[in-house]
């Protein structure tokens, strides 16, 4: 499919930013400057904490009620990056204000949350878009483009493997009763929103799931995120959310999706999307992408004649990998009244698979038929 149509930077709207933690003061406020969007408040119920970002980036509004920021009626639109649990209501709020949203990932704290907040933009009118952003990267672009074309053939396996030694979190992604769970929610998540993405959101079947926590008492490898983790340098107890999932998600037609996402281990770091396909495959190195930032990232294996194999390392211009493909599509949407790629449908899948993967690994890995 073509890469999105970024917008006119002509267009100057103002936008407000709820929630000011690692993902808004290095993804989203960069990008709208960028773009040469105003910014014109920030909110965050820690003291202080929006006071500060508003100064650096010279802001003029900053408030620790989200509600007074939704109350300017210049604003035009927001970017919501508050805590996943918090989603909901926040996004609710903002339409029914009348503000188009932005709305970090993962979309909700479960299916019940991303089905009211996308019911919510169908009655308001409002547009939205909910991340991952990385389906606007030129990576999953292209990648697409490959499966839509038959270049694959028919893909009938995909497999996510992400390997890490101990990225380890802090602060409310430790707790269940805030992020509910950390592999999954701030990993497989986002993972799923690209597959789905890929194959043209296929409905899933079947998920059968099981969890880890097993290194819970280790200290966090560093204190990058969440912000409160940042900002107290402690833990008060034991990490409760998982750092392993491993997960078989059947589509239907009999494609599976196979989840190895390990966020601590004694193993290699690793991460990588393998698309098989039975004219070629496809591998997304993920590591390479994001981790180490590079060129590329693409590997297309093929048998164009019988007995002879290839391995071609696609090159092509990778882009922006942060946030700015997304938030010029979503400003672009906005403008033109049309919905987004991401536009609440696909994460309503999303979270109806990550449901299941939870209630799965509760039952010890029995199969949840959805």
């Amino acid at each position: 499919m073509p890469e999105p149509d970024c917008g006119e930077m002509g267009v100057i709207m103002k936008i407000g930013i709820i929630g000011t933690g690692i993902i808004a003061v290095t993804g989203h406020i960069p990008a709208y400057v960028e773009l040469g969007h105003e910014i014109i408040a920030v909110a965050d119920i820690a003291p202080g904490r929006a006071e500060k970002f508003s100064k650096e980036w010279r802001i003029p509004y900053f408030f620790e009620d989200y509600k007074e920021l939704l109350s300017l009626t210049e604003i035009e639109a927001v970017s919501i990056c508050v805590p996943t649990y918090l989603h909901e209501q926040v996004a609710v709020d903002a339409m029914n204000a009348g503000k188009h949203v932005f709305l970090e990932k993962p979309p909700a704290f479960d299916e019940a949350g991303i089905r009211h907040i996308y019911e919510t933009a169908q009655k308001t009118g409002r547009i939205l878009l909910v991340g991952s952003n990385t389906v606007y990267h030129n990576q999953y672009q292209i990648a697409k483009e490959f499966v839509d074309s038959g270049r694959l053939g028919e893909v009938y396996s995909v497999k996510i493997n992400r390997t890490q030694r101990r990225e380890i979190p802090g602060g409310w992604l430790a707790r269940k009763d805030l992020s509910r769970g950390f592999a999954i929610t701030e990993g497989v998540t986002h993972n799923l929103d690209c597959i789905l993405f890929m194959l043209g959101e296929p409905k899933p079947v079947s998920v059968t799931c099981v969890t880890y926590n097993m290194f819970s008492n280790y200290v966090p490898e560093t204190y990058k995120y969440p912000i409160d983790a940042v900002e107290s340098q402690k833990e008060d107890k034991p990490k409760e959310t998982e750092d392993g999932v491993v997960a078989l998600i059947t589509l239907e037609g009999g494609r599976t999706i196979l989840v190895e996402c390990f966020r601590a281990s004694n193993a290699e770091k690793s991460y990588n999307i393998m698309l098989y396909g039975d004219k070629a495959g496809l591998k997304l190195d993920l590591k390479q992408i994001y981790w180490e930032n590079k060129e590329g990232g693409l590997t297309l294996y093929e048998e164009p004649q019988h007995g002879v194999f290839t391995e071609a390392e696609l090159e092509f211009k990778s882009g922006k990998r942060n946030h700015v493909n997304a938030i010029s599509h979503f400003i672009d949407c906005v403008k033109r009244g049309e919905q987004t790629l991401s536009n609440g449908e696909r994460a309503i899948t999303i979270m109806k698979i990550i449901d299941a993967m939870f209630l799965s690994a509760e039952q010890h890995g029995r199969q949840v038929i959805l």
